[in-house]
C-alpha cells in the first residue's frame, strides 16, 4: 500500500489565510430558510486529535477552529444563519517536500500564464476524514517547519475577522464540511467527456420531442383541438365535416322565418357548380372512391381471391382506352347482327316482317336491353312465403332514356296534355335519336328520319302505359303462368319464355307467377296491335345498343375511372371487393337497432290512427348494408367459372359475365332467401329504395356513408337524426301515406304551397305531386322531433355538444338545420323550385322551428292552423 503523503487534485495555495477564507464562506446549503439555530452552552469541544497526527499545520489549523467557535459564541444573538446540511471539518494535507513547489505561495508569480486556464465551477472537493486518514511514519519524522503565525499575530486578525465573516458554519464533530471550490485549472480548449453525453442527449431528446408532436399531431387531430376553450364543442373530424356543411349552405343575412329554404340553402346556390353536390351525390362519389382505390391498388394480384383478380383485370383493360378504340363502335355492331335486328341497322340481314315475333325476339334478348325490353322478367317473393323466389315479369323503365327529355320539354314549352304526346315524340326524335343513330349506329339521320319518328312514336306510347309502375307500392297480381297464358292470349308469352328464360328456368304452367301491373301487359298488346313490326324491330335493337354502349367506346365519350369502376360495381364480382372493405367499420347489429325505434317511434306519433292504416309499418322490415353470402367467394366465383374470358377484350369480357351472373341469378327461382337477403339489394348504389314485395326497406351499403351519419360515429345523436333518421322516415312517411286519404292536407298546405313559388308557378293547375312529396317529408320531420326528443329524455341528456362556430346553437336547431342543409340540393332544388316551396312550407307549419329561431313574427305561424 501506498504510504506517501496524499495531495490536493486543485493546486490551490493552501496558506492559512485560505484556510480561514474557505471556514469563513458562507455554505452552499439548501436550507437557507430554516431559522437561526441557538448554540448548545453544552456543547462539547471536538476531541484532541490523536498524537502521532501532531503537525504544526494542524495546530495553526485547530487555532483557527477555535477561534471561530469563542466568536461564533460572542455574536449568535446578532448573526441568523442556516446550518448546513451534514458537514465535517478536516485539515488540509500535509504536504511533503516533493509537493511544496505545486503550490504558489507568490500571487503574483506566473499570472499572465495561469489567467487563461482558469475556468470558473461550482464543484465541491471533499477531504477525507481525519480520523480514518493514516499518516506515514517517514512523514512523520521529518523535521517540522518553523511556525509562520504566531499567537500574537492571530489575535490580532481577530478585529478583521468580523469583516470577513458573512456566515457560520457549525457542526457536530462526526459530521463532513463540503467546502465549495471555485477556482478549478484546466488546460485551454479541452471538454470533458460528461459534457459531450449530455449535448448529444439534449438533441436527442429535442428531435424525439419533435417526432412525437408530430405523430400526436397526425393521430389525433391535434392542431384542432388546441385553443379549444369549450369543452362542450364537438371536435372529431364528423363533427367539422357536419360544420362546415353547414357554414357553407347558411346565410345568417336572411331571415330564417320569411324564408327557411334561403336561409339555409342560400350560400351553397352562390357557389360554383362543381362544388353543389347534394348528399346524395356525395354518396355516389364516395362509393366510386372507394372502389376505385380497391380495383386501382398496387398490391400483389396472386393473394387476391379469384374475384378480386378478374374485377382488377376488367378494370385495367377499361382503362385501355387506346385498344378500347381501335375496336369500337364495330365490336358492339358486330355483337348486334347475331340477334334478330332491325333494318335501321345498316347490315341487318336477317330481319323479315312476315316471319318475325317480337315475343321471341324479346325473349332473346333479356340482360341485353335490360330494363328497356318490351317485357322484364325478374325475381319475386311467393305471397304466402316470402322467403320462396318465384318469377316475375314488368313493365320497362324508359326513364333514364326519356326522362330527361320530358323535363327539358316542360321547362321550356309547358305544353297542354293534348300537345304534351306530340311534342314529346318530336324532341326524342330531334334531340335523342338522330344523335344516337349518326354516332351508335353510323347512319345519317336525314336517311332513317321516318324509321326514326316510328321509334320515338313507340317510345312514348310505352313511357305513358308503365308509367304507373313507377310509383312506390305497384300494383302485383300473382298467378299461375297457365293462368297468365289464358288471361292474356294475344302475347305469346310461353314463346317469350321459351326464347331464353328456359335454358336456367325449368317452369311449369302451375308455378306461380307475379305481374307487376297487369293493365299495361292488357294496353301491350293494343300497342302492338297499332305498331309495325318494323317499328318494334328498330325499338328493340335501339334499347339494346344504348343499355350496351356504355361496355363500347366511341371518341366522343368522355371515358375515365369514374365510368369505369360504376360499370364493375354493377357485378357481384365487383360487390364482393366493396363488401370485404366496408364492412369492416360498419356495425350492422347497431344501425337495425336504431332503425327499430325509429319505426316505434313514428308509430307512436300515429297512434291515434286507425289501426288498420298502421299494419304495413307495423310489419314493416329493414335490410341494412350487405347480405353474407356476398361475403362467400365460392359462391360468387361459381356463375363465371365456366365462363372463357379475353381480359384484353373489355367488351366482350363485360357481356359474357354479365350474362353469367344474370343466368345463375334466374336459375335461383323456386329455391329460398337468406333471412338477411331480398330480391333487389343494389350495394353499391346510394339509393334508399322499398320493396313492397318484401315488405322491407333497404338501405344499402353505399347508402350508409358520410354524410349520413351512423349510431356509434363520433357525432352527436342529432346529426345521426338529421341523416340516416330523416331519411329514413321520410321513406316509412311514403309508405304509410300511399294507403291513407290525403285530401284535408292537400287543401290545408295549397295555399301554403303556393306562396313560396314564382308567379309562373303559382298558377299551375296541378301541383299534387309536389304537394304529396310535402306532406311525407313535413311527417318525417315530426316523427324525427319527437324521437330525438324521446331519446334525450330516455338519456338524460338536454343538450348535446354543439358543432365548432355553433356554439350558441342548441341541439334542436342544429337537428333541423343539419335536415335541412342536408336536402340543399338535389332534384328540383334550385331557388324559385317546388322543393324551395316545400322545405319553406315544412317549416311554415311546424311550431318547432318559430319556438327554437324566436321568430319576431312567430304568432303569425302560431296563428296558422296546422295540417298534420
Amino acid at each position: 500500500m501506498d504510504r506517501s503523503p496524499r495531495r490536493i487534485a486543485s493546486p490551490v495555495n493552501r496558506t492559512p489565510s485560505f484556510e480561514i477564507a474557505i471556514l469563513t464562506s458562507p455554505p452552499l446549503s439548501p436550507h437557507h430558510d430554516l431559522p437561526p439555530m441557538e448554540p448548545s452552552p453544552i456543547s462539547p469541544d471536538p476531541p484532541p486529535l490523536p498524537p502521532h497526527s501532531f503537525s504544526p499545520r494542524r495546530k495553526v489549523h485547530e487555532s483557527i477552529v477555535r477561534e471561530v467557535r469563542e466568536y461564533h459564541l460572542q455574536t449568535t444573538s446578532r448573526i441568523p444563519f442556516s446550518p448546513p446540511p451534514t458537514i465535517q471539518i478536516h485539515p488540509a494535507p500535509i504536504a511533503g517536500p516533493e509537493s511544496t513547489s505545486s503550490f504558489r505561495t507568490n500571487p503574483e508569480e506566473n499570472r499572465d500564464d495561469e489567467e487563461d486556464n482558469v475556468e470558473e465551477t461550482d464543484q465541491e472537493i471533499e477531504f477525507p476524514v481525519t480520523e480514518e486518514r493514516s499518516i506515514d511514519p517517514e512523514i512523520t519524522e521529518q523535521p517540522e517547519e518553523p511556525e509562520r503565525v504566531e499567537d500574537e499575530q492571530q489575535k490580532s486578525g481577530d478585529d478583521n475577522l468580523d469583516n470577513r465573516l458573512t456566515q457560520q458554519l457549525e457542526a457536530p464533530s462526526d459530521r463532513r464540511i463540503i467546502f465549495p471550490i471555485t477556482p478549478f485549472y484546466r488546460r485551454k480548449g479541452t471538454c470533458s467527456k460528461c459534457s459531450i453525453w449530455l449535448g448529444a442527449l439534449c438533441a436527442l431528446f429535442f428531435l424525439l420531442s419533435i417526432a412525437l408532436f408530430l405523430v400526436w399531431v397526425i393521430t389525433t387531430d391535434g392542431f384542432r383541438t388546441i385553443g379549444a376553450k369549450s369543452t362542450n364543442v364537438c371536435n372529431t373530424r364528423q363533427c367539422i365535416d357536419i360544420a362546415f356543411r353547414l357554414s357553407s349552405c347558411i346565410d345568417d343575412e336572411i331571415e330564417p322565418c320569411e324564408n327557411f329554404y334561403r336561409y339555409s340553402c342560400q350560400r351553397y346556390h352562390s357557389q360554383t357548380a362543381d362544388k353543389q353536390m347534394s348528399f346524395l351525390s356525395q354518396l355516389k362519389d364516395e362509393s366510386l372512391r372507394r372502389m376505385h382505390s380497391l380495383l386501382s391498388s398496387e398490391e400483389d394480384s396472386r393473394l387476391l381471391p379469384k374475384s378480386a383478380r378478374l374485377s382488377r383485370s376488367l378494370y385495367s383493360a377499361c382503362m385501355n382506352a387506346v385498344l378500347r378504340s381501335s375496336n369500337a363502335p364495330t365490336d358492339l355492331l358486330t355483337f348486334i347482327r347475331n340477334f334478330p335486328c332491325g333494318p335501321l341497322l345498316r347490315d341487318c340481314q336477317n330481319f323479315h316482317a312476315d316471319s318475325y315475333s317480337w315475343e321471341r325476339h324479346a325473349g332473346m334478348l333479356d340482360w341485353y336491353a335490360g330494363r328497356y325490353n318490351l317485357i322484364v322478367y325478374d325475381r319475386d317473393v311467393h305471397p304466402q312465403d316470402r322467403s320462396k323466389i318465384i318469377l316475375q315479369i314488368k313493365p320497362p323503365d324508359l326513364t333514364p332514356i326519356v326522362g330527361l327529355i320530358e323535363r327539358d320539354l316542360i321547362d321550356l314549352a309547358r305544353p297542354s296534355p293534348t300537345e304534351f304526346e306530340p311534342l314529346l315524340q318530336l324532341s326524342l326524335r330531334q334531340n335523342l335519336l338522330s344523335a344516337f343513330a349518326r354516332d351508335s349506329l353510323l347512319r345519317d339521320p336525314r336517311d332513317v328520319q321516318s324509321q326514326l319518328d316510328e321509334v320515338a312514336r313507340l317510345m312514348v306510347d310505352l313511357y305513358i302505359s308503365a308509367r304507373q309502375s313507377a310509383s312506390l307500392t305497384p300494383n302485383t297480381t300473382y298467378m299461375t303462368i297457365g293462368e297468365m297464358f289464358q288471361a292474356l292470349p294475344q302475347l305469346y308469352l310461353r314463346e317469350f319464355l321459351d326464347a331464353q328464360l328456359s335454358n336456367t328456368y325449368r317452369w311449369t304452367e302451375t308455378d306461380m307467377l307475379s305481374i307487376q301491373d297487369y293493365d299495361y301487359f292488357a294496353r301491350l298488346s293494343d300497342i302492338m296491335a297499332q305498331t309495325s313490326r318494323q317499328a318494334v324491330a328498330n325499338y328493340l335493337l335501339t334499347v339494346t345498343v344504348w343499355n350496351l354502349k356504355q361496355y363500347s367506346y366511341s371518341p366522343r365519350d368522355q371515358y375515365g375511372w369514374r365510368e369505369c369502376v360504376d360499370q364493375i360495381s354493377s357485378f357481384e364480382i365487383g360487390r364482393k371487393m366493396y363488401v370485404d372493405k366496408a364492412s369492416q367499420t360498419i356495425d350492422l347489429p347497431k344501425i337495425q337497432e336504431f332503425l327499430q325505434n325509429l319505426k316505434i317511434d313514428f308509430l307512436s306519433v300515429h297512434r291515434s290512427t286507425p289501426l288498420q292504416y298502421l299494419s304495413n309499418i307495423n310489419r314493416l322490415g329493414f335490410y341494412v348494408g350487405f347480405p353474407r353470402r356476398l361475403q362467400n367467394e365460392e359462391l360468387i366465383w361459381k356463375p363465371v367459372s365456366q365462363v372463357s374470358l379475353n381480359e384484353t377484350d373489355y367488351f366482350d369480357s363485360m357481356i359474357r359475365v354479365g350474362k353469367a351472373e344474370r343466368d345463375y341469378t334466374m336459375s335461383q327461382i323456386g329455391t329460398y332467401l337468406d333471412n338477411d337477403d331480398t330480391t333487389t339489394f343494389p350495394i353499391s348504389d346510394p339509393t334508399m329504395l322499398y320493396n313492397s314485395n318484401v315488405g322491407a326497406i333497404v338501405i344499402p351499403l353505399a347508402f350508409i356513408e358520410p354524410p349520413i351519419y351512423l349510431p356509434g360515429d363520433e357525432v352527436p345523436m342529432y346529426g345521426i337524426y338529421s341523416s340516416l333518421g330523416i331519411t329514413t322516415l321520410q321513406m316509412i312517411s311514403k309508405v304509410f301515406w300511399q294507403g291513407l286519404d290525403k285530401t284535408s292536407q292537400l287543401e290545408c298546405l295549397d295555399n301554403v304551397f303556393r306562396g313560396f313559388l314564382d308567379a309562373n308557378r303559382q298558377r299551375s293547375p296541378n301541383i299534387e305531386p309536389e304537394l304529396l312529396a310535402t306532406i311525407e317529408l313535413a311527417d318525417a320531420f315530426k316523427s324525427a322531433l319527437y324521437s330525438y326528443a324521446k331519446w334525450q329524455n330516455d338519456h338524460h341528456i338536454h343538450h348535446e355538444k354543439t358543432l365548432p362556430a355553433f356554439d350558441s346553437t342548441d341541439s334542436m336547431r342544429s337537428l333541423m338545420l343539419t335536415f335541412s342543409t342536408m336536402f340543399c340540393s338535389g332534384e328540383g332544388s334550385e331557388p324559385g323550385s317546388d322543393y324551395e316551396a316545400m322545405i319553406n312550407t315544412v317549416a311554415e307549419n311546424s311550431r318547432m322551428f318559430s319556438i327554437h329561431f324566436n321568430c319576431n313574427n312567430s304568432s303569425r305561424l302560431y296563428n296558422r292552423r296546422t295540417c298534420l
